[in-house]
């Protein structure tokens, strides 16, 4: 029988038998173009044919080999990257927000005082705690038997922070406890990254003294 190839017509002769009862894909000797073929109908009329260029069937591993669309398992690809993609944008503006939440607490509760009592049902202060974002540093120094403690406050934070009095505690080796007054500093706000420096002192060390400390006092504390 005579095939033509539908890319670039040109003709071929083929055993029909090799065709089979229902067709296969067959594919052009010249262009490579590929196509399905169908059976021929039995008792057809031969065509006349040109010179014909000899075409040889594809095998199964060559049929296998010739790539088929894909769309569905793409499109399913798609929406799943897109998906997760949602599922990462979702989780950062969360992480955002609760950050903002958190950081922010203070500034919050000043601006609707409401919010306090929201803060304080989850277990969560929205002031800071007297002393929270300060630190101390301090050099102690004892002459003639009495100490001088000379430092300063340093607010580590990016907001203000009140500044609460002091409390000197002086311990023994076994960190019990011998001696304690308190002392307040100079200034009571503390802005962004500012200092003040103070000084306290006593005349008198007890016998037994290894350490010295000082920590903020909280006036809520009535102990």
């Amino acid at each position: 029988m005579i095939l033509s190839c539908p890319d670039c017509s040109t003709r071929f002769a083929i055993d029909a038998d090799k065709l089979g009862p229902d067709g296969r894909r067959v594919k052009c000797g010249k262009c490579a173009h590929v196509w399905f073929e169908s059976a021929p109908v039995a008792d057809a009329e031969p065509e006349a044919a040109e010179p014909p260029l000899r075409v040889t069937p594809l095998e199964p591993e060559e049929q296998s080999s010739i790539p088929v669309r894909n769309l569905p398992a793409v499109q399913r690809a798609r929406k799943a990257r897109s998906a997760r993609t949602g599922w990462i944008v979702s989780i950062i503006l969360l992480a955002g927000i609760l950050a903002a939440l958190w950081f922010g607490r203070e500034q919050i509760a000043r601006a609707v005082p409401e919010a306090e009592s929201v803060y304080a049902a989850v277990g969560i202060a929205a002031f800071p705690l007297p002393g929270e974002g300060l630190i101390i540093e301090f050099d102690p120094k004892t002459e003639d038997g009495a100490l001088t403690l000379k430092g300063e406050i340093i607010n580590t934070t990016t907001g203000v922070r009140d500044v609460p009095g002091l409390r000197v505690v002086i311990t023994d080796g076994s960190e019990l406890m011998l001696k304690s007054w308190e002392f307040s500093s100079d200034v009571r706000r503390l802005g962004p990254g500012e200092t003040v420096p103070f000084t306290t002192e006593t005349d008198s060390v007890p016998d037994g003294a290894a350490n010295v400390s000082i920590l903020f006092t909280n006036p809520d504390d009535t102990r």
